[in-house]
């Protein structure tokens, strides 16, 4: 028999993905750089659209930091998967996996947090549904 957890952790999956499909709108993305210092794009441009399992679109974003203007462009054509149980809403695009951390995930709000390796950056991407 399955037990209660994983069942819940399943129907959780189950209703995070119903949530997300559709059209999310970028209001703010924030980037904390490898010195811990933070900024905010409080206006990026871009939208993701969720069908199925599938993940497309673009946001681009652009801070003002110490060393200057930065633009950074997150482009999503693939697929996505979720792990409740992890806290992780996961990009697959062309054989590689991009793991964010979820914060917020409602029928009109999502709220995820990515870290770049090479770069050592941390983005958090707010949405609102369209």
């Amino acid at each position: 028999f399955p037990s209660h957890d994983m069942l819940v952790a399943c129907n959780k999956e189950k209703r995070y993905e119903r949530y997300l499909q559709g059209t999310w709108t970028s209001t703010m993305v924030r980037l904390q750089d490898y010195d811990g210092f933070t900024f905010f794009d409080q206006e990026p441009s871009g939208t993701l659209t969720f069908s199925g399992t599938t993940v497309k679109g673009s946001v681009i974003c652009s801070f003002a930091t110490f060393q200057g203007a930065l633009t950074d462009t997150l482009s999503l054509d693939g697929n996505f998967d979720i792990h409740v149980q992890d806290n992780e809403l996961n990009w697959i695009q062309q054989g590689d996996t991009l793991k964010n951390r979820i914060f917020v995930i409602t029928k009109d709000n999502l709220e995820i947090e990515y870290y770049d390796v090479p770069s050592q950056k941390r983005y958090r991407y707010v949405f609102e549904k369209n």
